[in-house]
């Protein structure tokens, strides 16, 4: 599940309230640096002087983008991500990641693709050829792709197996339907179904000019843009894509087993929105579990101690915040034990509400936004972080935010905005996701 932490580094749209200069980092690290070339590629990086050089390519060509016929293809481009070129093997490329020390990794989001490379300084030169080759040459052989649809199938059983996991898909499924309810996964009955016509169609049409960010961490910009000018994006394609729009419903699968998940959320702000961060705010009033390890973690999150008073078995519980360039999600995610779901989730879903409606104290307020200033902080701390961070923000803004920007506007946000907020969030249209055990769980109108 993504954490508050990564889709607040993410939040490149509140430079619009950023009026503090610019600031180093740290002794060792350079600003950010974002440069756009006419080849349509945006670059973006910083130098921290770490002797790991971190590279990716990412592509604005997430599950979002999926339709009827294709749906799961980011999925098996994910997985095909390794496999051979029009300039080199499956062999070779492993063989010359490996010679180099380097790690590659390719995930996914339901907006972006990321294509990642971790190597030293001194190898980035050959480990960068194989890069470009993964992500414009790709061969698609079809005994490669009919090899392929084990591995597919061997994530597709693991994911039964994460059932935290799955509600959560199921939860953007029953929200927005179509776009951002596209699933990380592919269905079953796409499995063996792709061809390489069909995947490399996917790539010319996404993984074109205006939808390409190079980015590095270990690295300086010159070098980079340097390395950058190896990359050809495919010709810009009219293709044309739904916005996100926000339904409401239900989803229920019920498994059995001896615990029940269930997800409630309701519209939350999107990147563009001015209360962006004012939800990360809210959410850390609402509580993200337990910050102490083993604690009940009840004393500052009134949704742990709502459901603490309505049961003495087990649970955990958790207010979750999700934003994308169109939409977002606001609400709260709980695990139970079967014959307690009832009471779980009306005392959450009663407290939830309630808090929305109150009017906050300002020092619950002050307390929230250290808690989300240290999780920006630590979170930011990590190069892996950063690169994604400065992927997204490359593609959607046309500056890179530092930690020191998004800690002043943390610290501009007032008790009243929050307010604001919480009042707007608690009059729209709930959705409900549950999966386990749903013997005693109530659906969602029982809870309204």
């Amino acid at each position: 599940m993504a954490s508050v932490l990564s889709r607040v580094a993410r939040a490149y749209q509140v430079r619009l309230y950023c009026t503090t200069a610019r600031h180093r980092e740290s002794p060792l690290s350079s600003p950010p640096k974002l440069s756009r070339l006419p080849n349509g590629l945006a670059v973006a990086s910083i130098e921290n002087n770490s002797s790991v050089c971190r590279v990716a390519l990412v592509a604005n060509a997430g599950s979002r983008f999926e339709d009827i016929d294709n749906l799961g293809i980011t999925h098996c481009l994910r997985l095909a991500s390794g496999l051979s070129t029009k300039k080199s093997t499956y062999f070779s490329i492993t063989r010359t990641l490996e010679q180099a020390g380097a790690e590659f990794t390719c995930s996914s989001s339901r907006e972006y693709m990321f294509y990642k490379v971790d190597c030293l300084r001194n190898q980035l030169d050959l480990v960068s050829k194989k890069l470009v080759q993964i992500t414009s040459a790709p061969a698609f052989k079809p005994w490669e792709l009919s090899d392929l649809n084990q591995h597919l199938r061997l994530d597709l059983a693991k994911l039964q197996t994460q059932p935290n996991i799955l509600v959560y898909d199921l939860l953007h499924q029953a929200a927005f339907r179509d776009a951002l309810g596209r699933s990380l996964y592919a269905p079953e009955h796409m499995v063996g179904k792709y061809s390489p016509e069909q995947l490399m169609h996917f790539m010319k049409s996404y993984y074109s000019t205006g939808r390409l960010a190079l980015v590095g961490v270990g690295i300086s910009h010159e070098e980079l843009i340097d390395y950058s000018l190896k990359f050809n994006p495919f010709a810009a394609a009219s293709i044309a894509h739904d916005k996100a729009k926000y339904f409401g419903g239900e989803i229920r699968q019920d498994t059995g087993g001896d615990l029940t998940y269930a997800a409630v959320a309701f519209e939350g702000p999107s990147l563009a929105d001015s209360d962006l961060l004012h939800a990360a705010v809210l959410q850390n009033l609402m509580g993200m579990g337990p910050a102490i390890k083993y604690s009940a973690g009840t004393s500052s999150s009134p949704l742990a101690y709502a459901v603490a008073r309505a049961t003495s078995q087990p649970f955990a519980i958790s207010c979750i915040n999700v934003n994308y360039t169109d939409s977002g999600l606001f609400g709260f995610y709980v695990i139970g034990r079967p014959k307690e779901m009832e009471k779980v989730l009306h005392a959450a879903y009663k407290q939830f509400d309630k808090v929305l409606r109150r009017d906050f104290e300002e020092k619950d307020v002050a307390r929230a936004k250290k808690q989300l200033k240290a999780q920006i902080s630590m979170y930011r701390e990590g190069a892996d972080a950063l690169i994604y961070d400065l992927g997204e923000q490359a593609l959607g803004s046309n500056e890179i935010l530092t930690t020191t920007d998004l800690l002043s506007f943390v610290n501009s946000i007032n008790t009243s905005d929050i307010t604001k907020l919480a009042k707007k969030l608690a009059d729209r249209t709930p959705t409900m996701a549950a999966m386990g055990n749903l013997s005693y769980t109530p659906y969602i109108d029982k809870l309204v």
